[in-house]
């Protein structure tokens, strides 16, 4: 659809006042669905604090704005995207009840998350209907126009004081890569340094003074390191570029004009902004799941229409809204409740025990291998291949429900079963060697993966069931639908029948915990790393 605007240019008046005023941003970020209160395990596993959810950030929400109404200061409530897939009440409708929250906490704007596409790109446009407030996505179009879909728009320029802030909104390319390219239809994701560099320069010839992207490419944990690739690239005279996604360290380094970044996609928080060593920009970024809110002050000069400075008013960036420490709005609390009775209906039973708890992590992890266990009991199969990133919070210690095992495993996924031969099946597992989210949770082999060898020669020593692979047998292969459909680079699938296994991962984890009745973490890696060629 034609979208009508190219912008949306909302002109706020204010009374003249000092020559400096200040913009209180408030932001979340990959909620995830997270608008219901959770436990804080990560805080402490076995008497884990109530943390977050919907009210508690509207109340925080409602107290700052009446804050700014008194000081005459002004404030923004912003997402950085990934909004709803990862809780039932926020899976439900597929986002529904996450932008009927939102509408009533007041967000002035938010912008998309790749996974605010896994139902597809219908439905991001759709929840963007719903919503009473601008989503912002200037590298989300249509290939055969070029146009940004109806109602989503590039960005929004808002005036305070005769100060006009331009507010752009990105979400991560990779995007591709990480859903169903039959659920992207005919929409593809602009390059991110390309369309920030255009808008910049659009925003600027509307009048804008001051830019600030909203964007779903992450701020990553460790900035040196991707700062000292950009340097070695230049150093070397050569152009830094990539075959996937910049992040916002990489961003920054090649795009200048950028006054701040609210980011996302990367579920990490800091305590204070980072701040780019060439052109300065600001990034903030919360912590995922619904669990607190950032705040930043930003101190602008209404002379030179300039940002000169910022403060952050509760001693760190990040608020965690601990449950001892604030309180809900009842309202919405009332609101959320019938959200969250309507679709966790039967998600608190016991279904089984775990005597420690069952964790998950960047490498091989017993979640991993609990979850690639479970797929084979279910379907008979020989090897069972998981994705790791499909793993989202670990199994704790004590009683077992099925709300503990979605929190794990949110995305609702159907298994495929393959009949494939040996020769094949390495070929399968070879591509899980190559990094960039491909890594493994692996069950029914073992093997060693030499790392030193090239692409496709990485695993010696593979044991199925303990028995040497057989290149000429049949074996009965289980995985992911997000696997099967050949999503994070695993092309490979698409050559082989994928047949549904009728049974979702949810009920194949629920099932084996429910039969086991107790479960503990298994310790025993199952791909070795090895360090040369044997």
């Amino acid at each position: 659809m034609k979208i009508l605007l190219p912008i949306l240019l909302l002109v706020l008046v204010f009374t003249a006042g000092a020559d400096t005023i200040y913009l209180n941003i408030l932001h979340t970020n990959d909620i995830h669905g997270g608008i219901t209160p959770r436990e804080a395990t990560f805080l402490n596993p076995d008497f884990p604090p109530m943390i977050g959810g919907g009210a508690y950030i509207s109340a925080y929400v409602d107290e700052v704005r009446e804050e700014c109404r008194e000081n005459g200061e002004y404030c923004l409530l912003i997402d950085a995207g990934d909004i709803y897939q990862g809780t039932p009440t926020g899976n439900y409708g597929s986002g529904e009840f996450i932008i009927e929250w939102m509408n009533a906490a007041g967000y002035d704007m938010i912008t998309l998350g790749n996974h605010d596409f896994d139902d597809g790109s219908q439905n991001a446009i759709e929840l963007s209907e719903q919503a009473d407030f601008p989503v912002i996505c200037a590298n989300f179009v249509d290939s055969a126009t070029g146009e940004i879909p109806y109602p989503v728009i590039p960005y929004e320029i808002i005036d305070y004081e005769g100060v006009k802030i331009a507010f752009i909104g990105l979400v991560t390319t990779d995007t591709y890569g990480l859903v169903t390219p039959e659920l992207i239809g005919s929409y593809i994701f602009l390059n991110e340094v390309e369309c920030t560099r255009r808008y910049i320069e659009e925003v600027e010839e509307q009048g804008a003074d001051i830019v600030i992207l909203v964007s779903h490419l992450g701020q990553p944990g460790e900035p040196d390191k991707y700062l000292e690739r950009v340097y070695d690239a230049w150093s070397a005279g050569e152009e830094y570029t990539k075959d996937f996604c910049m992040n916002h360290v990489e961003l920054t380094c090649l795009v200048s004009g950028i006054d701040l970044i609210v980011s996302g996609h990367i579920h990490l928080g800091f305590a204070e902004p980072w701040v780019n060593p060439i052109n300065h920009t600001l990034v903030v970024q919360g912590y995922a799941n619904g669990t607190g809110i950032g705040r930043i002050r930003l101190k602008i000069d209404t002379d030179t229409k300039t940002l000169i400075g910022y403060d952050l008013p509760e001693g760190e960036e990040y608020v965690s809204l601990l449950h001892d420490e604030f309180w809900p709005d009842p309202e919405i609390a009332e609101m959320i409740e019938s959200f969250r009775s309507i679709a966790e209906a039967g998600m608190d039973h016991v279904i089984g025990e775990a005597t420690e708890q069952i964790p998950r992590g960047n490498a091989e992890h017993p979640l991993g291998r609990f979850i690639a266990d479970a797929m084979l009991w279910s379907t008979d199969a020989d090897v069972a291949l998981m994705n790791r990133g499909g793993i989202r919070a670990a199994i704790p210690r004590g009683s077992i429900t099925p709300r503990i095992v979605y929190q794990a495993i949110p995305f609702e996924e159907d298994l495929f079963v393959m009949e494939v031969t040996g020769a094949e099946l390495k070929a399968i597992l070879e591509t899980g060697m190559q990094g960039r989210r491909r890594d493994m949770e692996i069950g029914g082999l073992t093997a060693e993966r030499n790392q030193v060898m090239p692409d496709g020669e990485k695993i010696e020593n593979m044991l199925i069931n303990g028995e040497p692979l057989d290149l000429e047998r049949t074996y009965r292969f289980v995985t992911s639908g997000y696997l099967a459909q050949g999503n994070v680079g695993y092309d490979i699938m698409l050559e082989h029948d994928a047949v549904p296994a009728n049974v979702t991962l949810m009920e194949a984890v629920t099932g084996y915990i429910t039969e086991l009745g107790e479960i503990e973490a298994d310790n025993w890696t199952r791909i070795i790393w090895i360090e040369e060629p044997r």
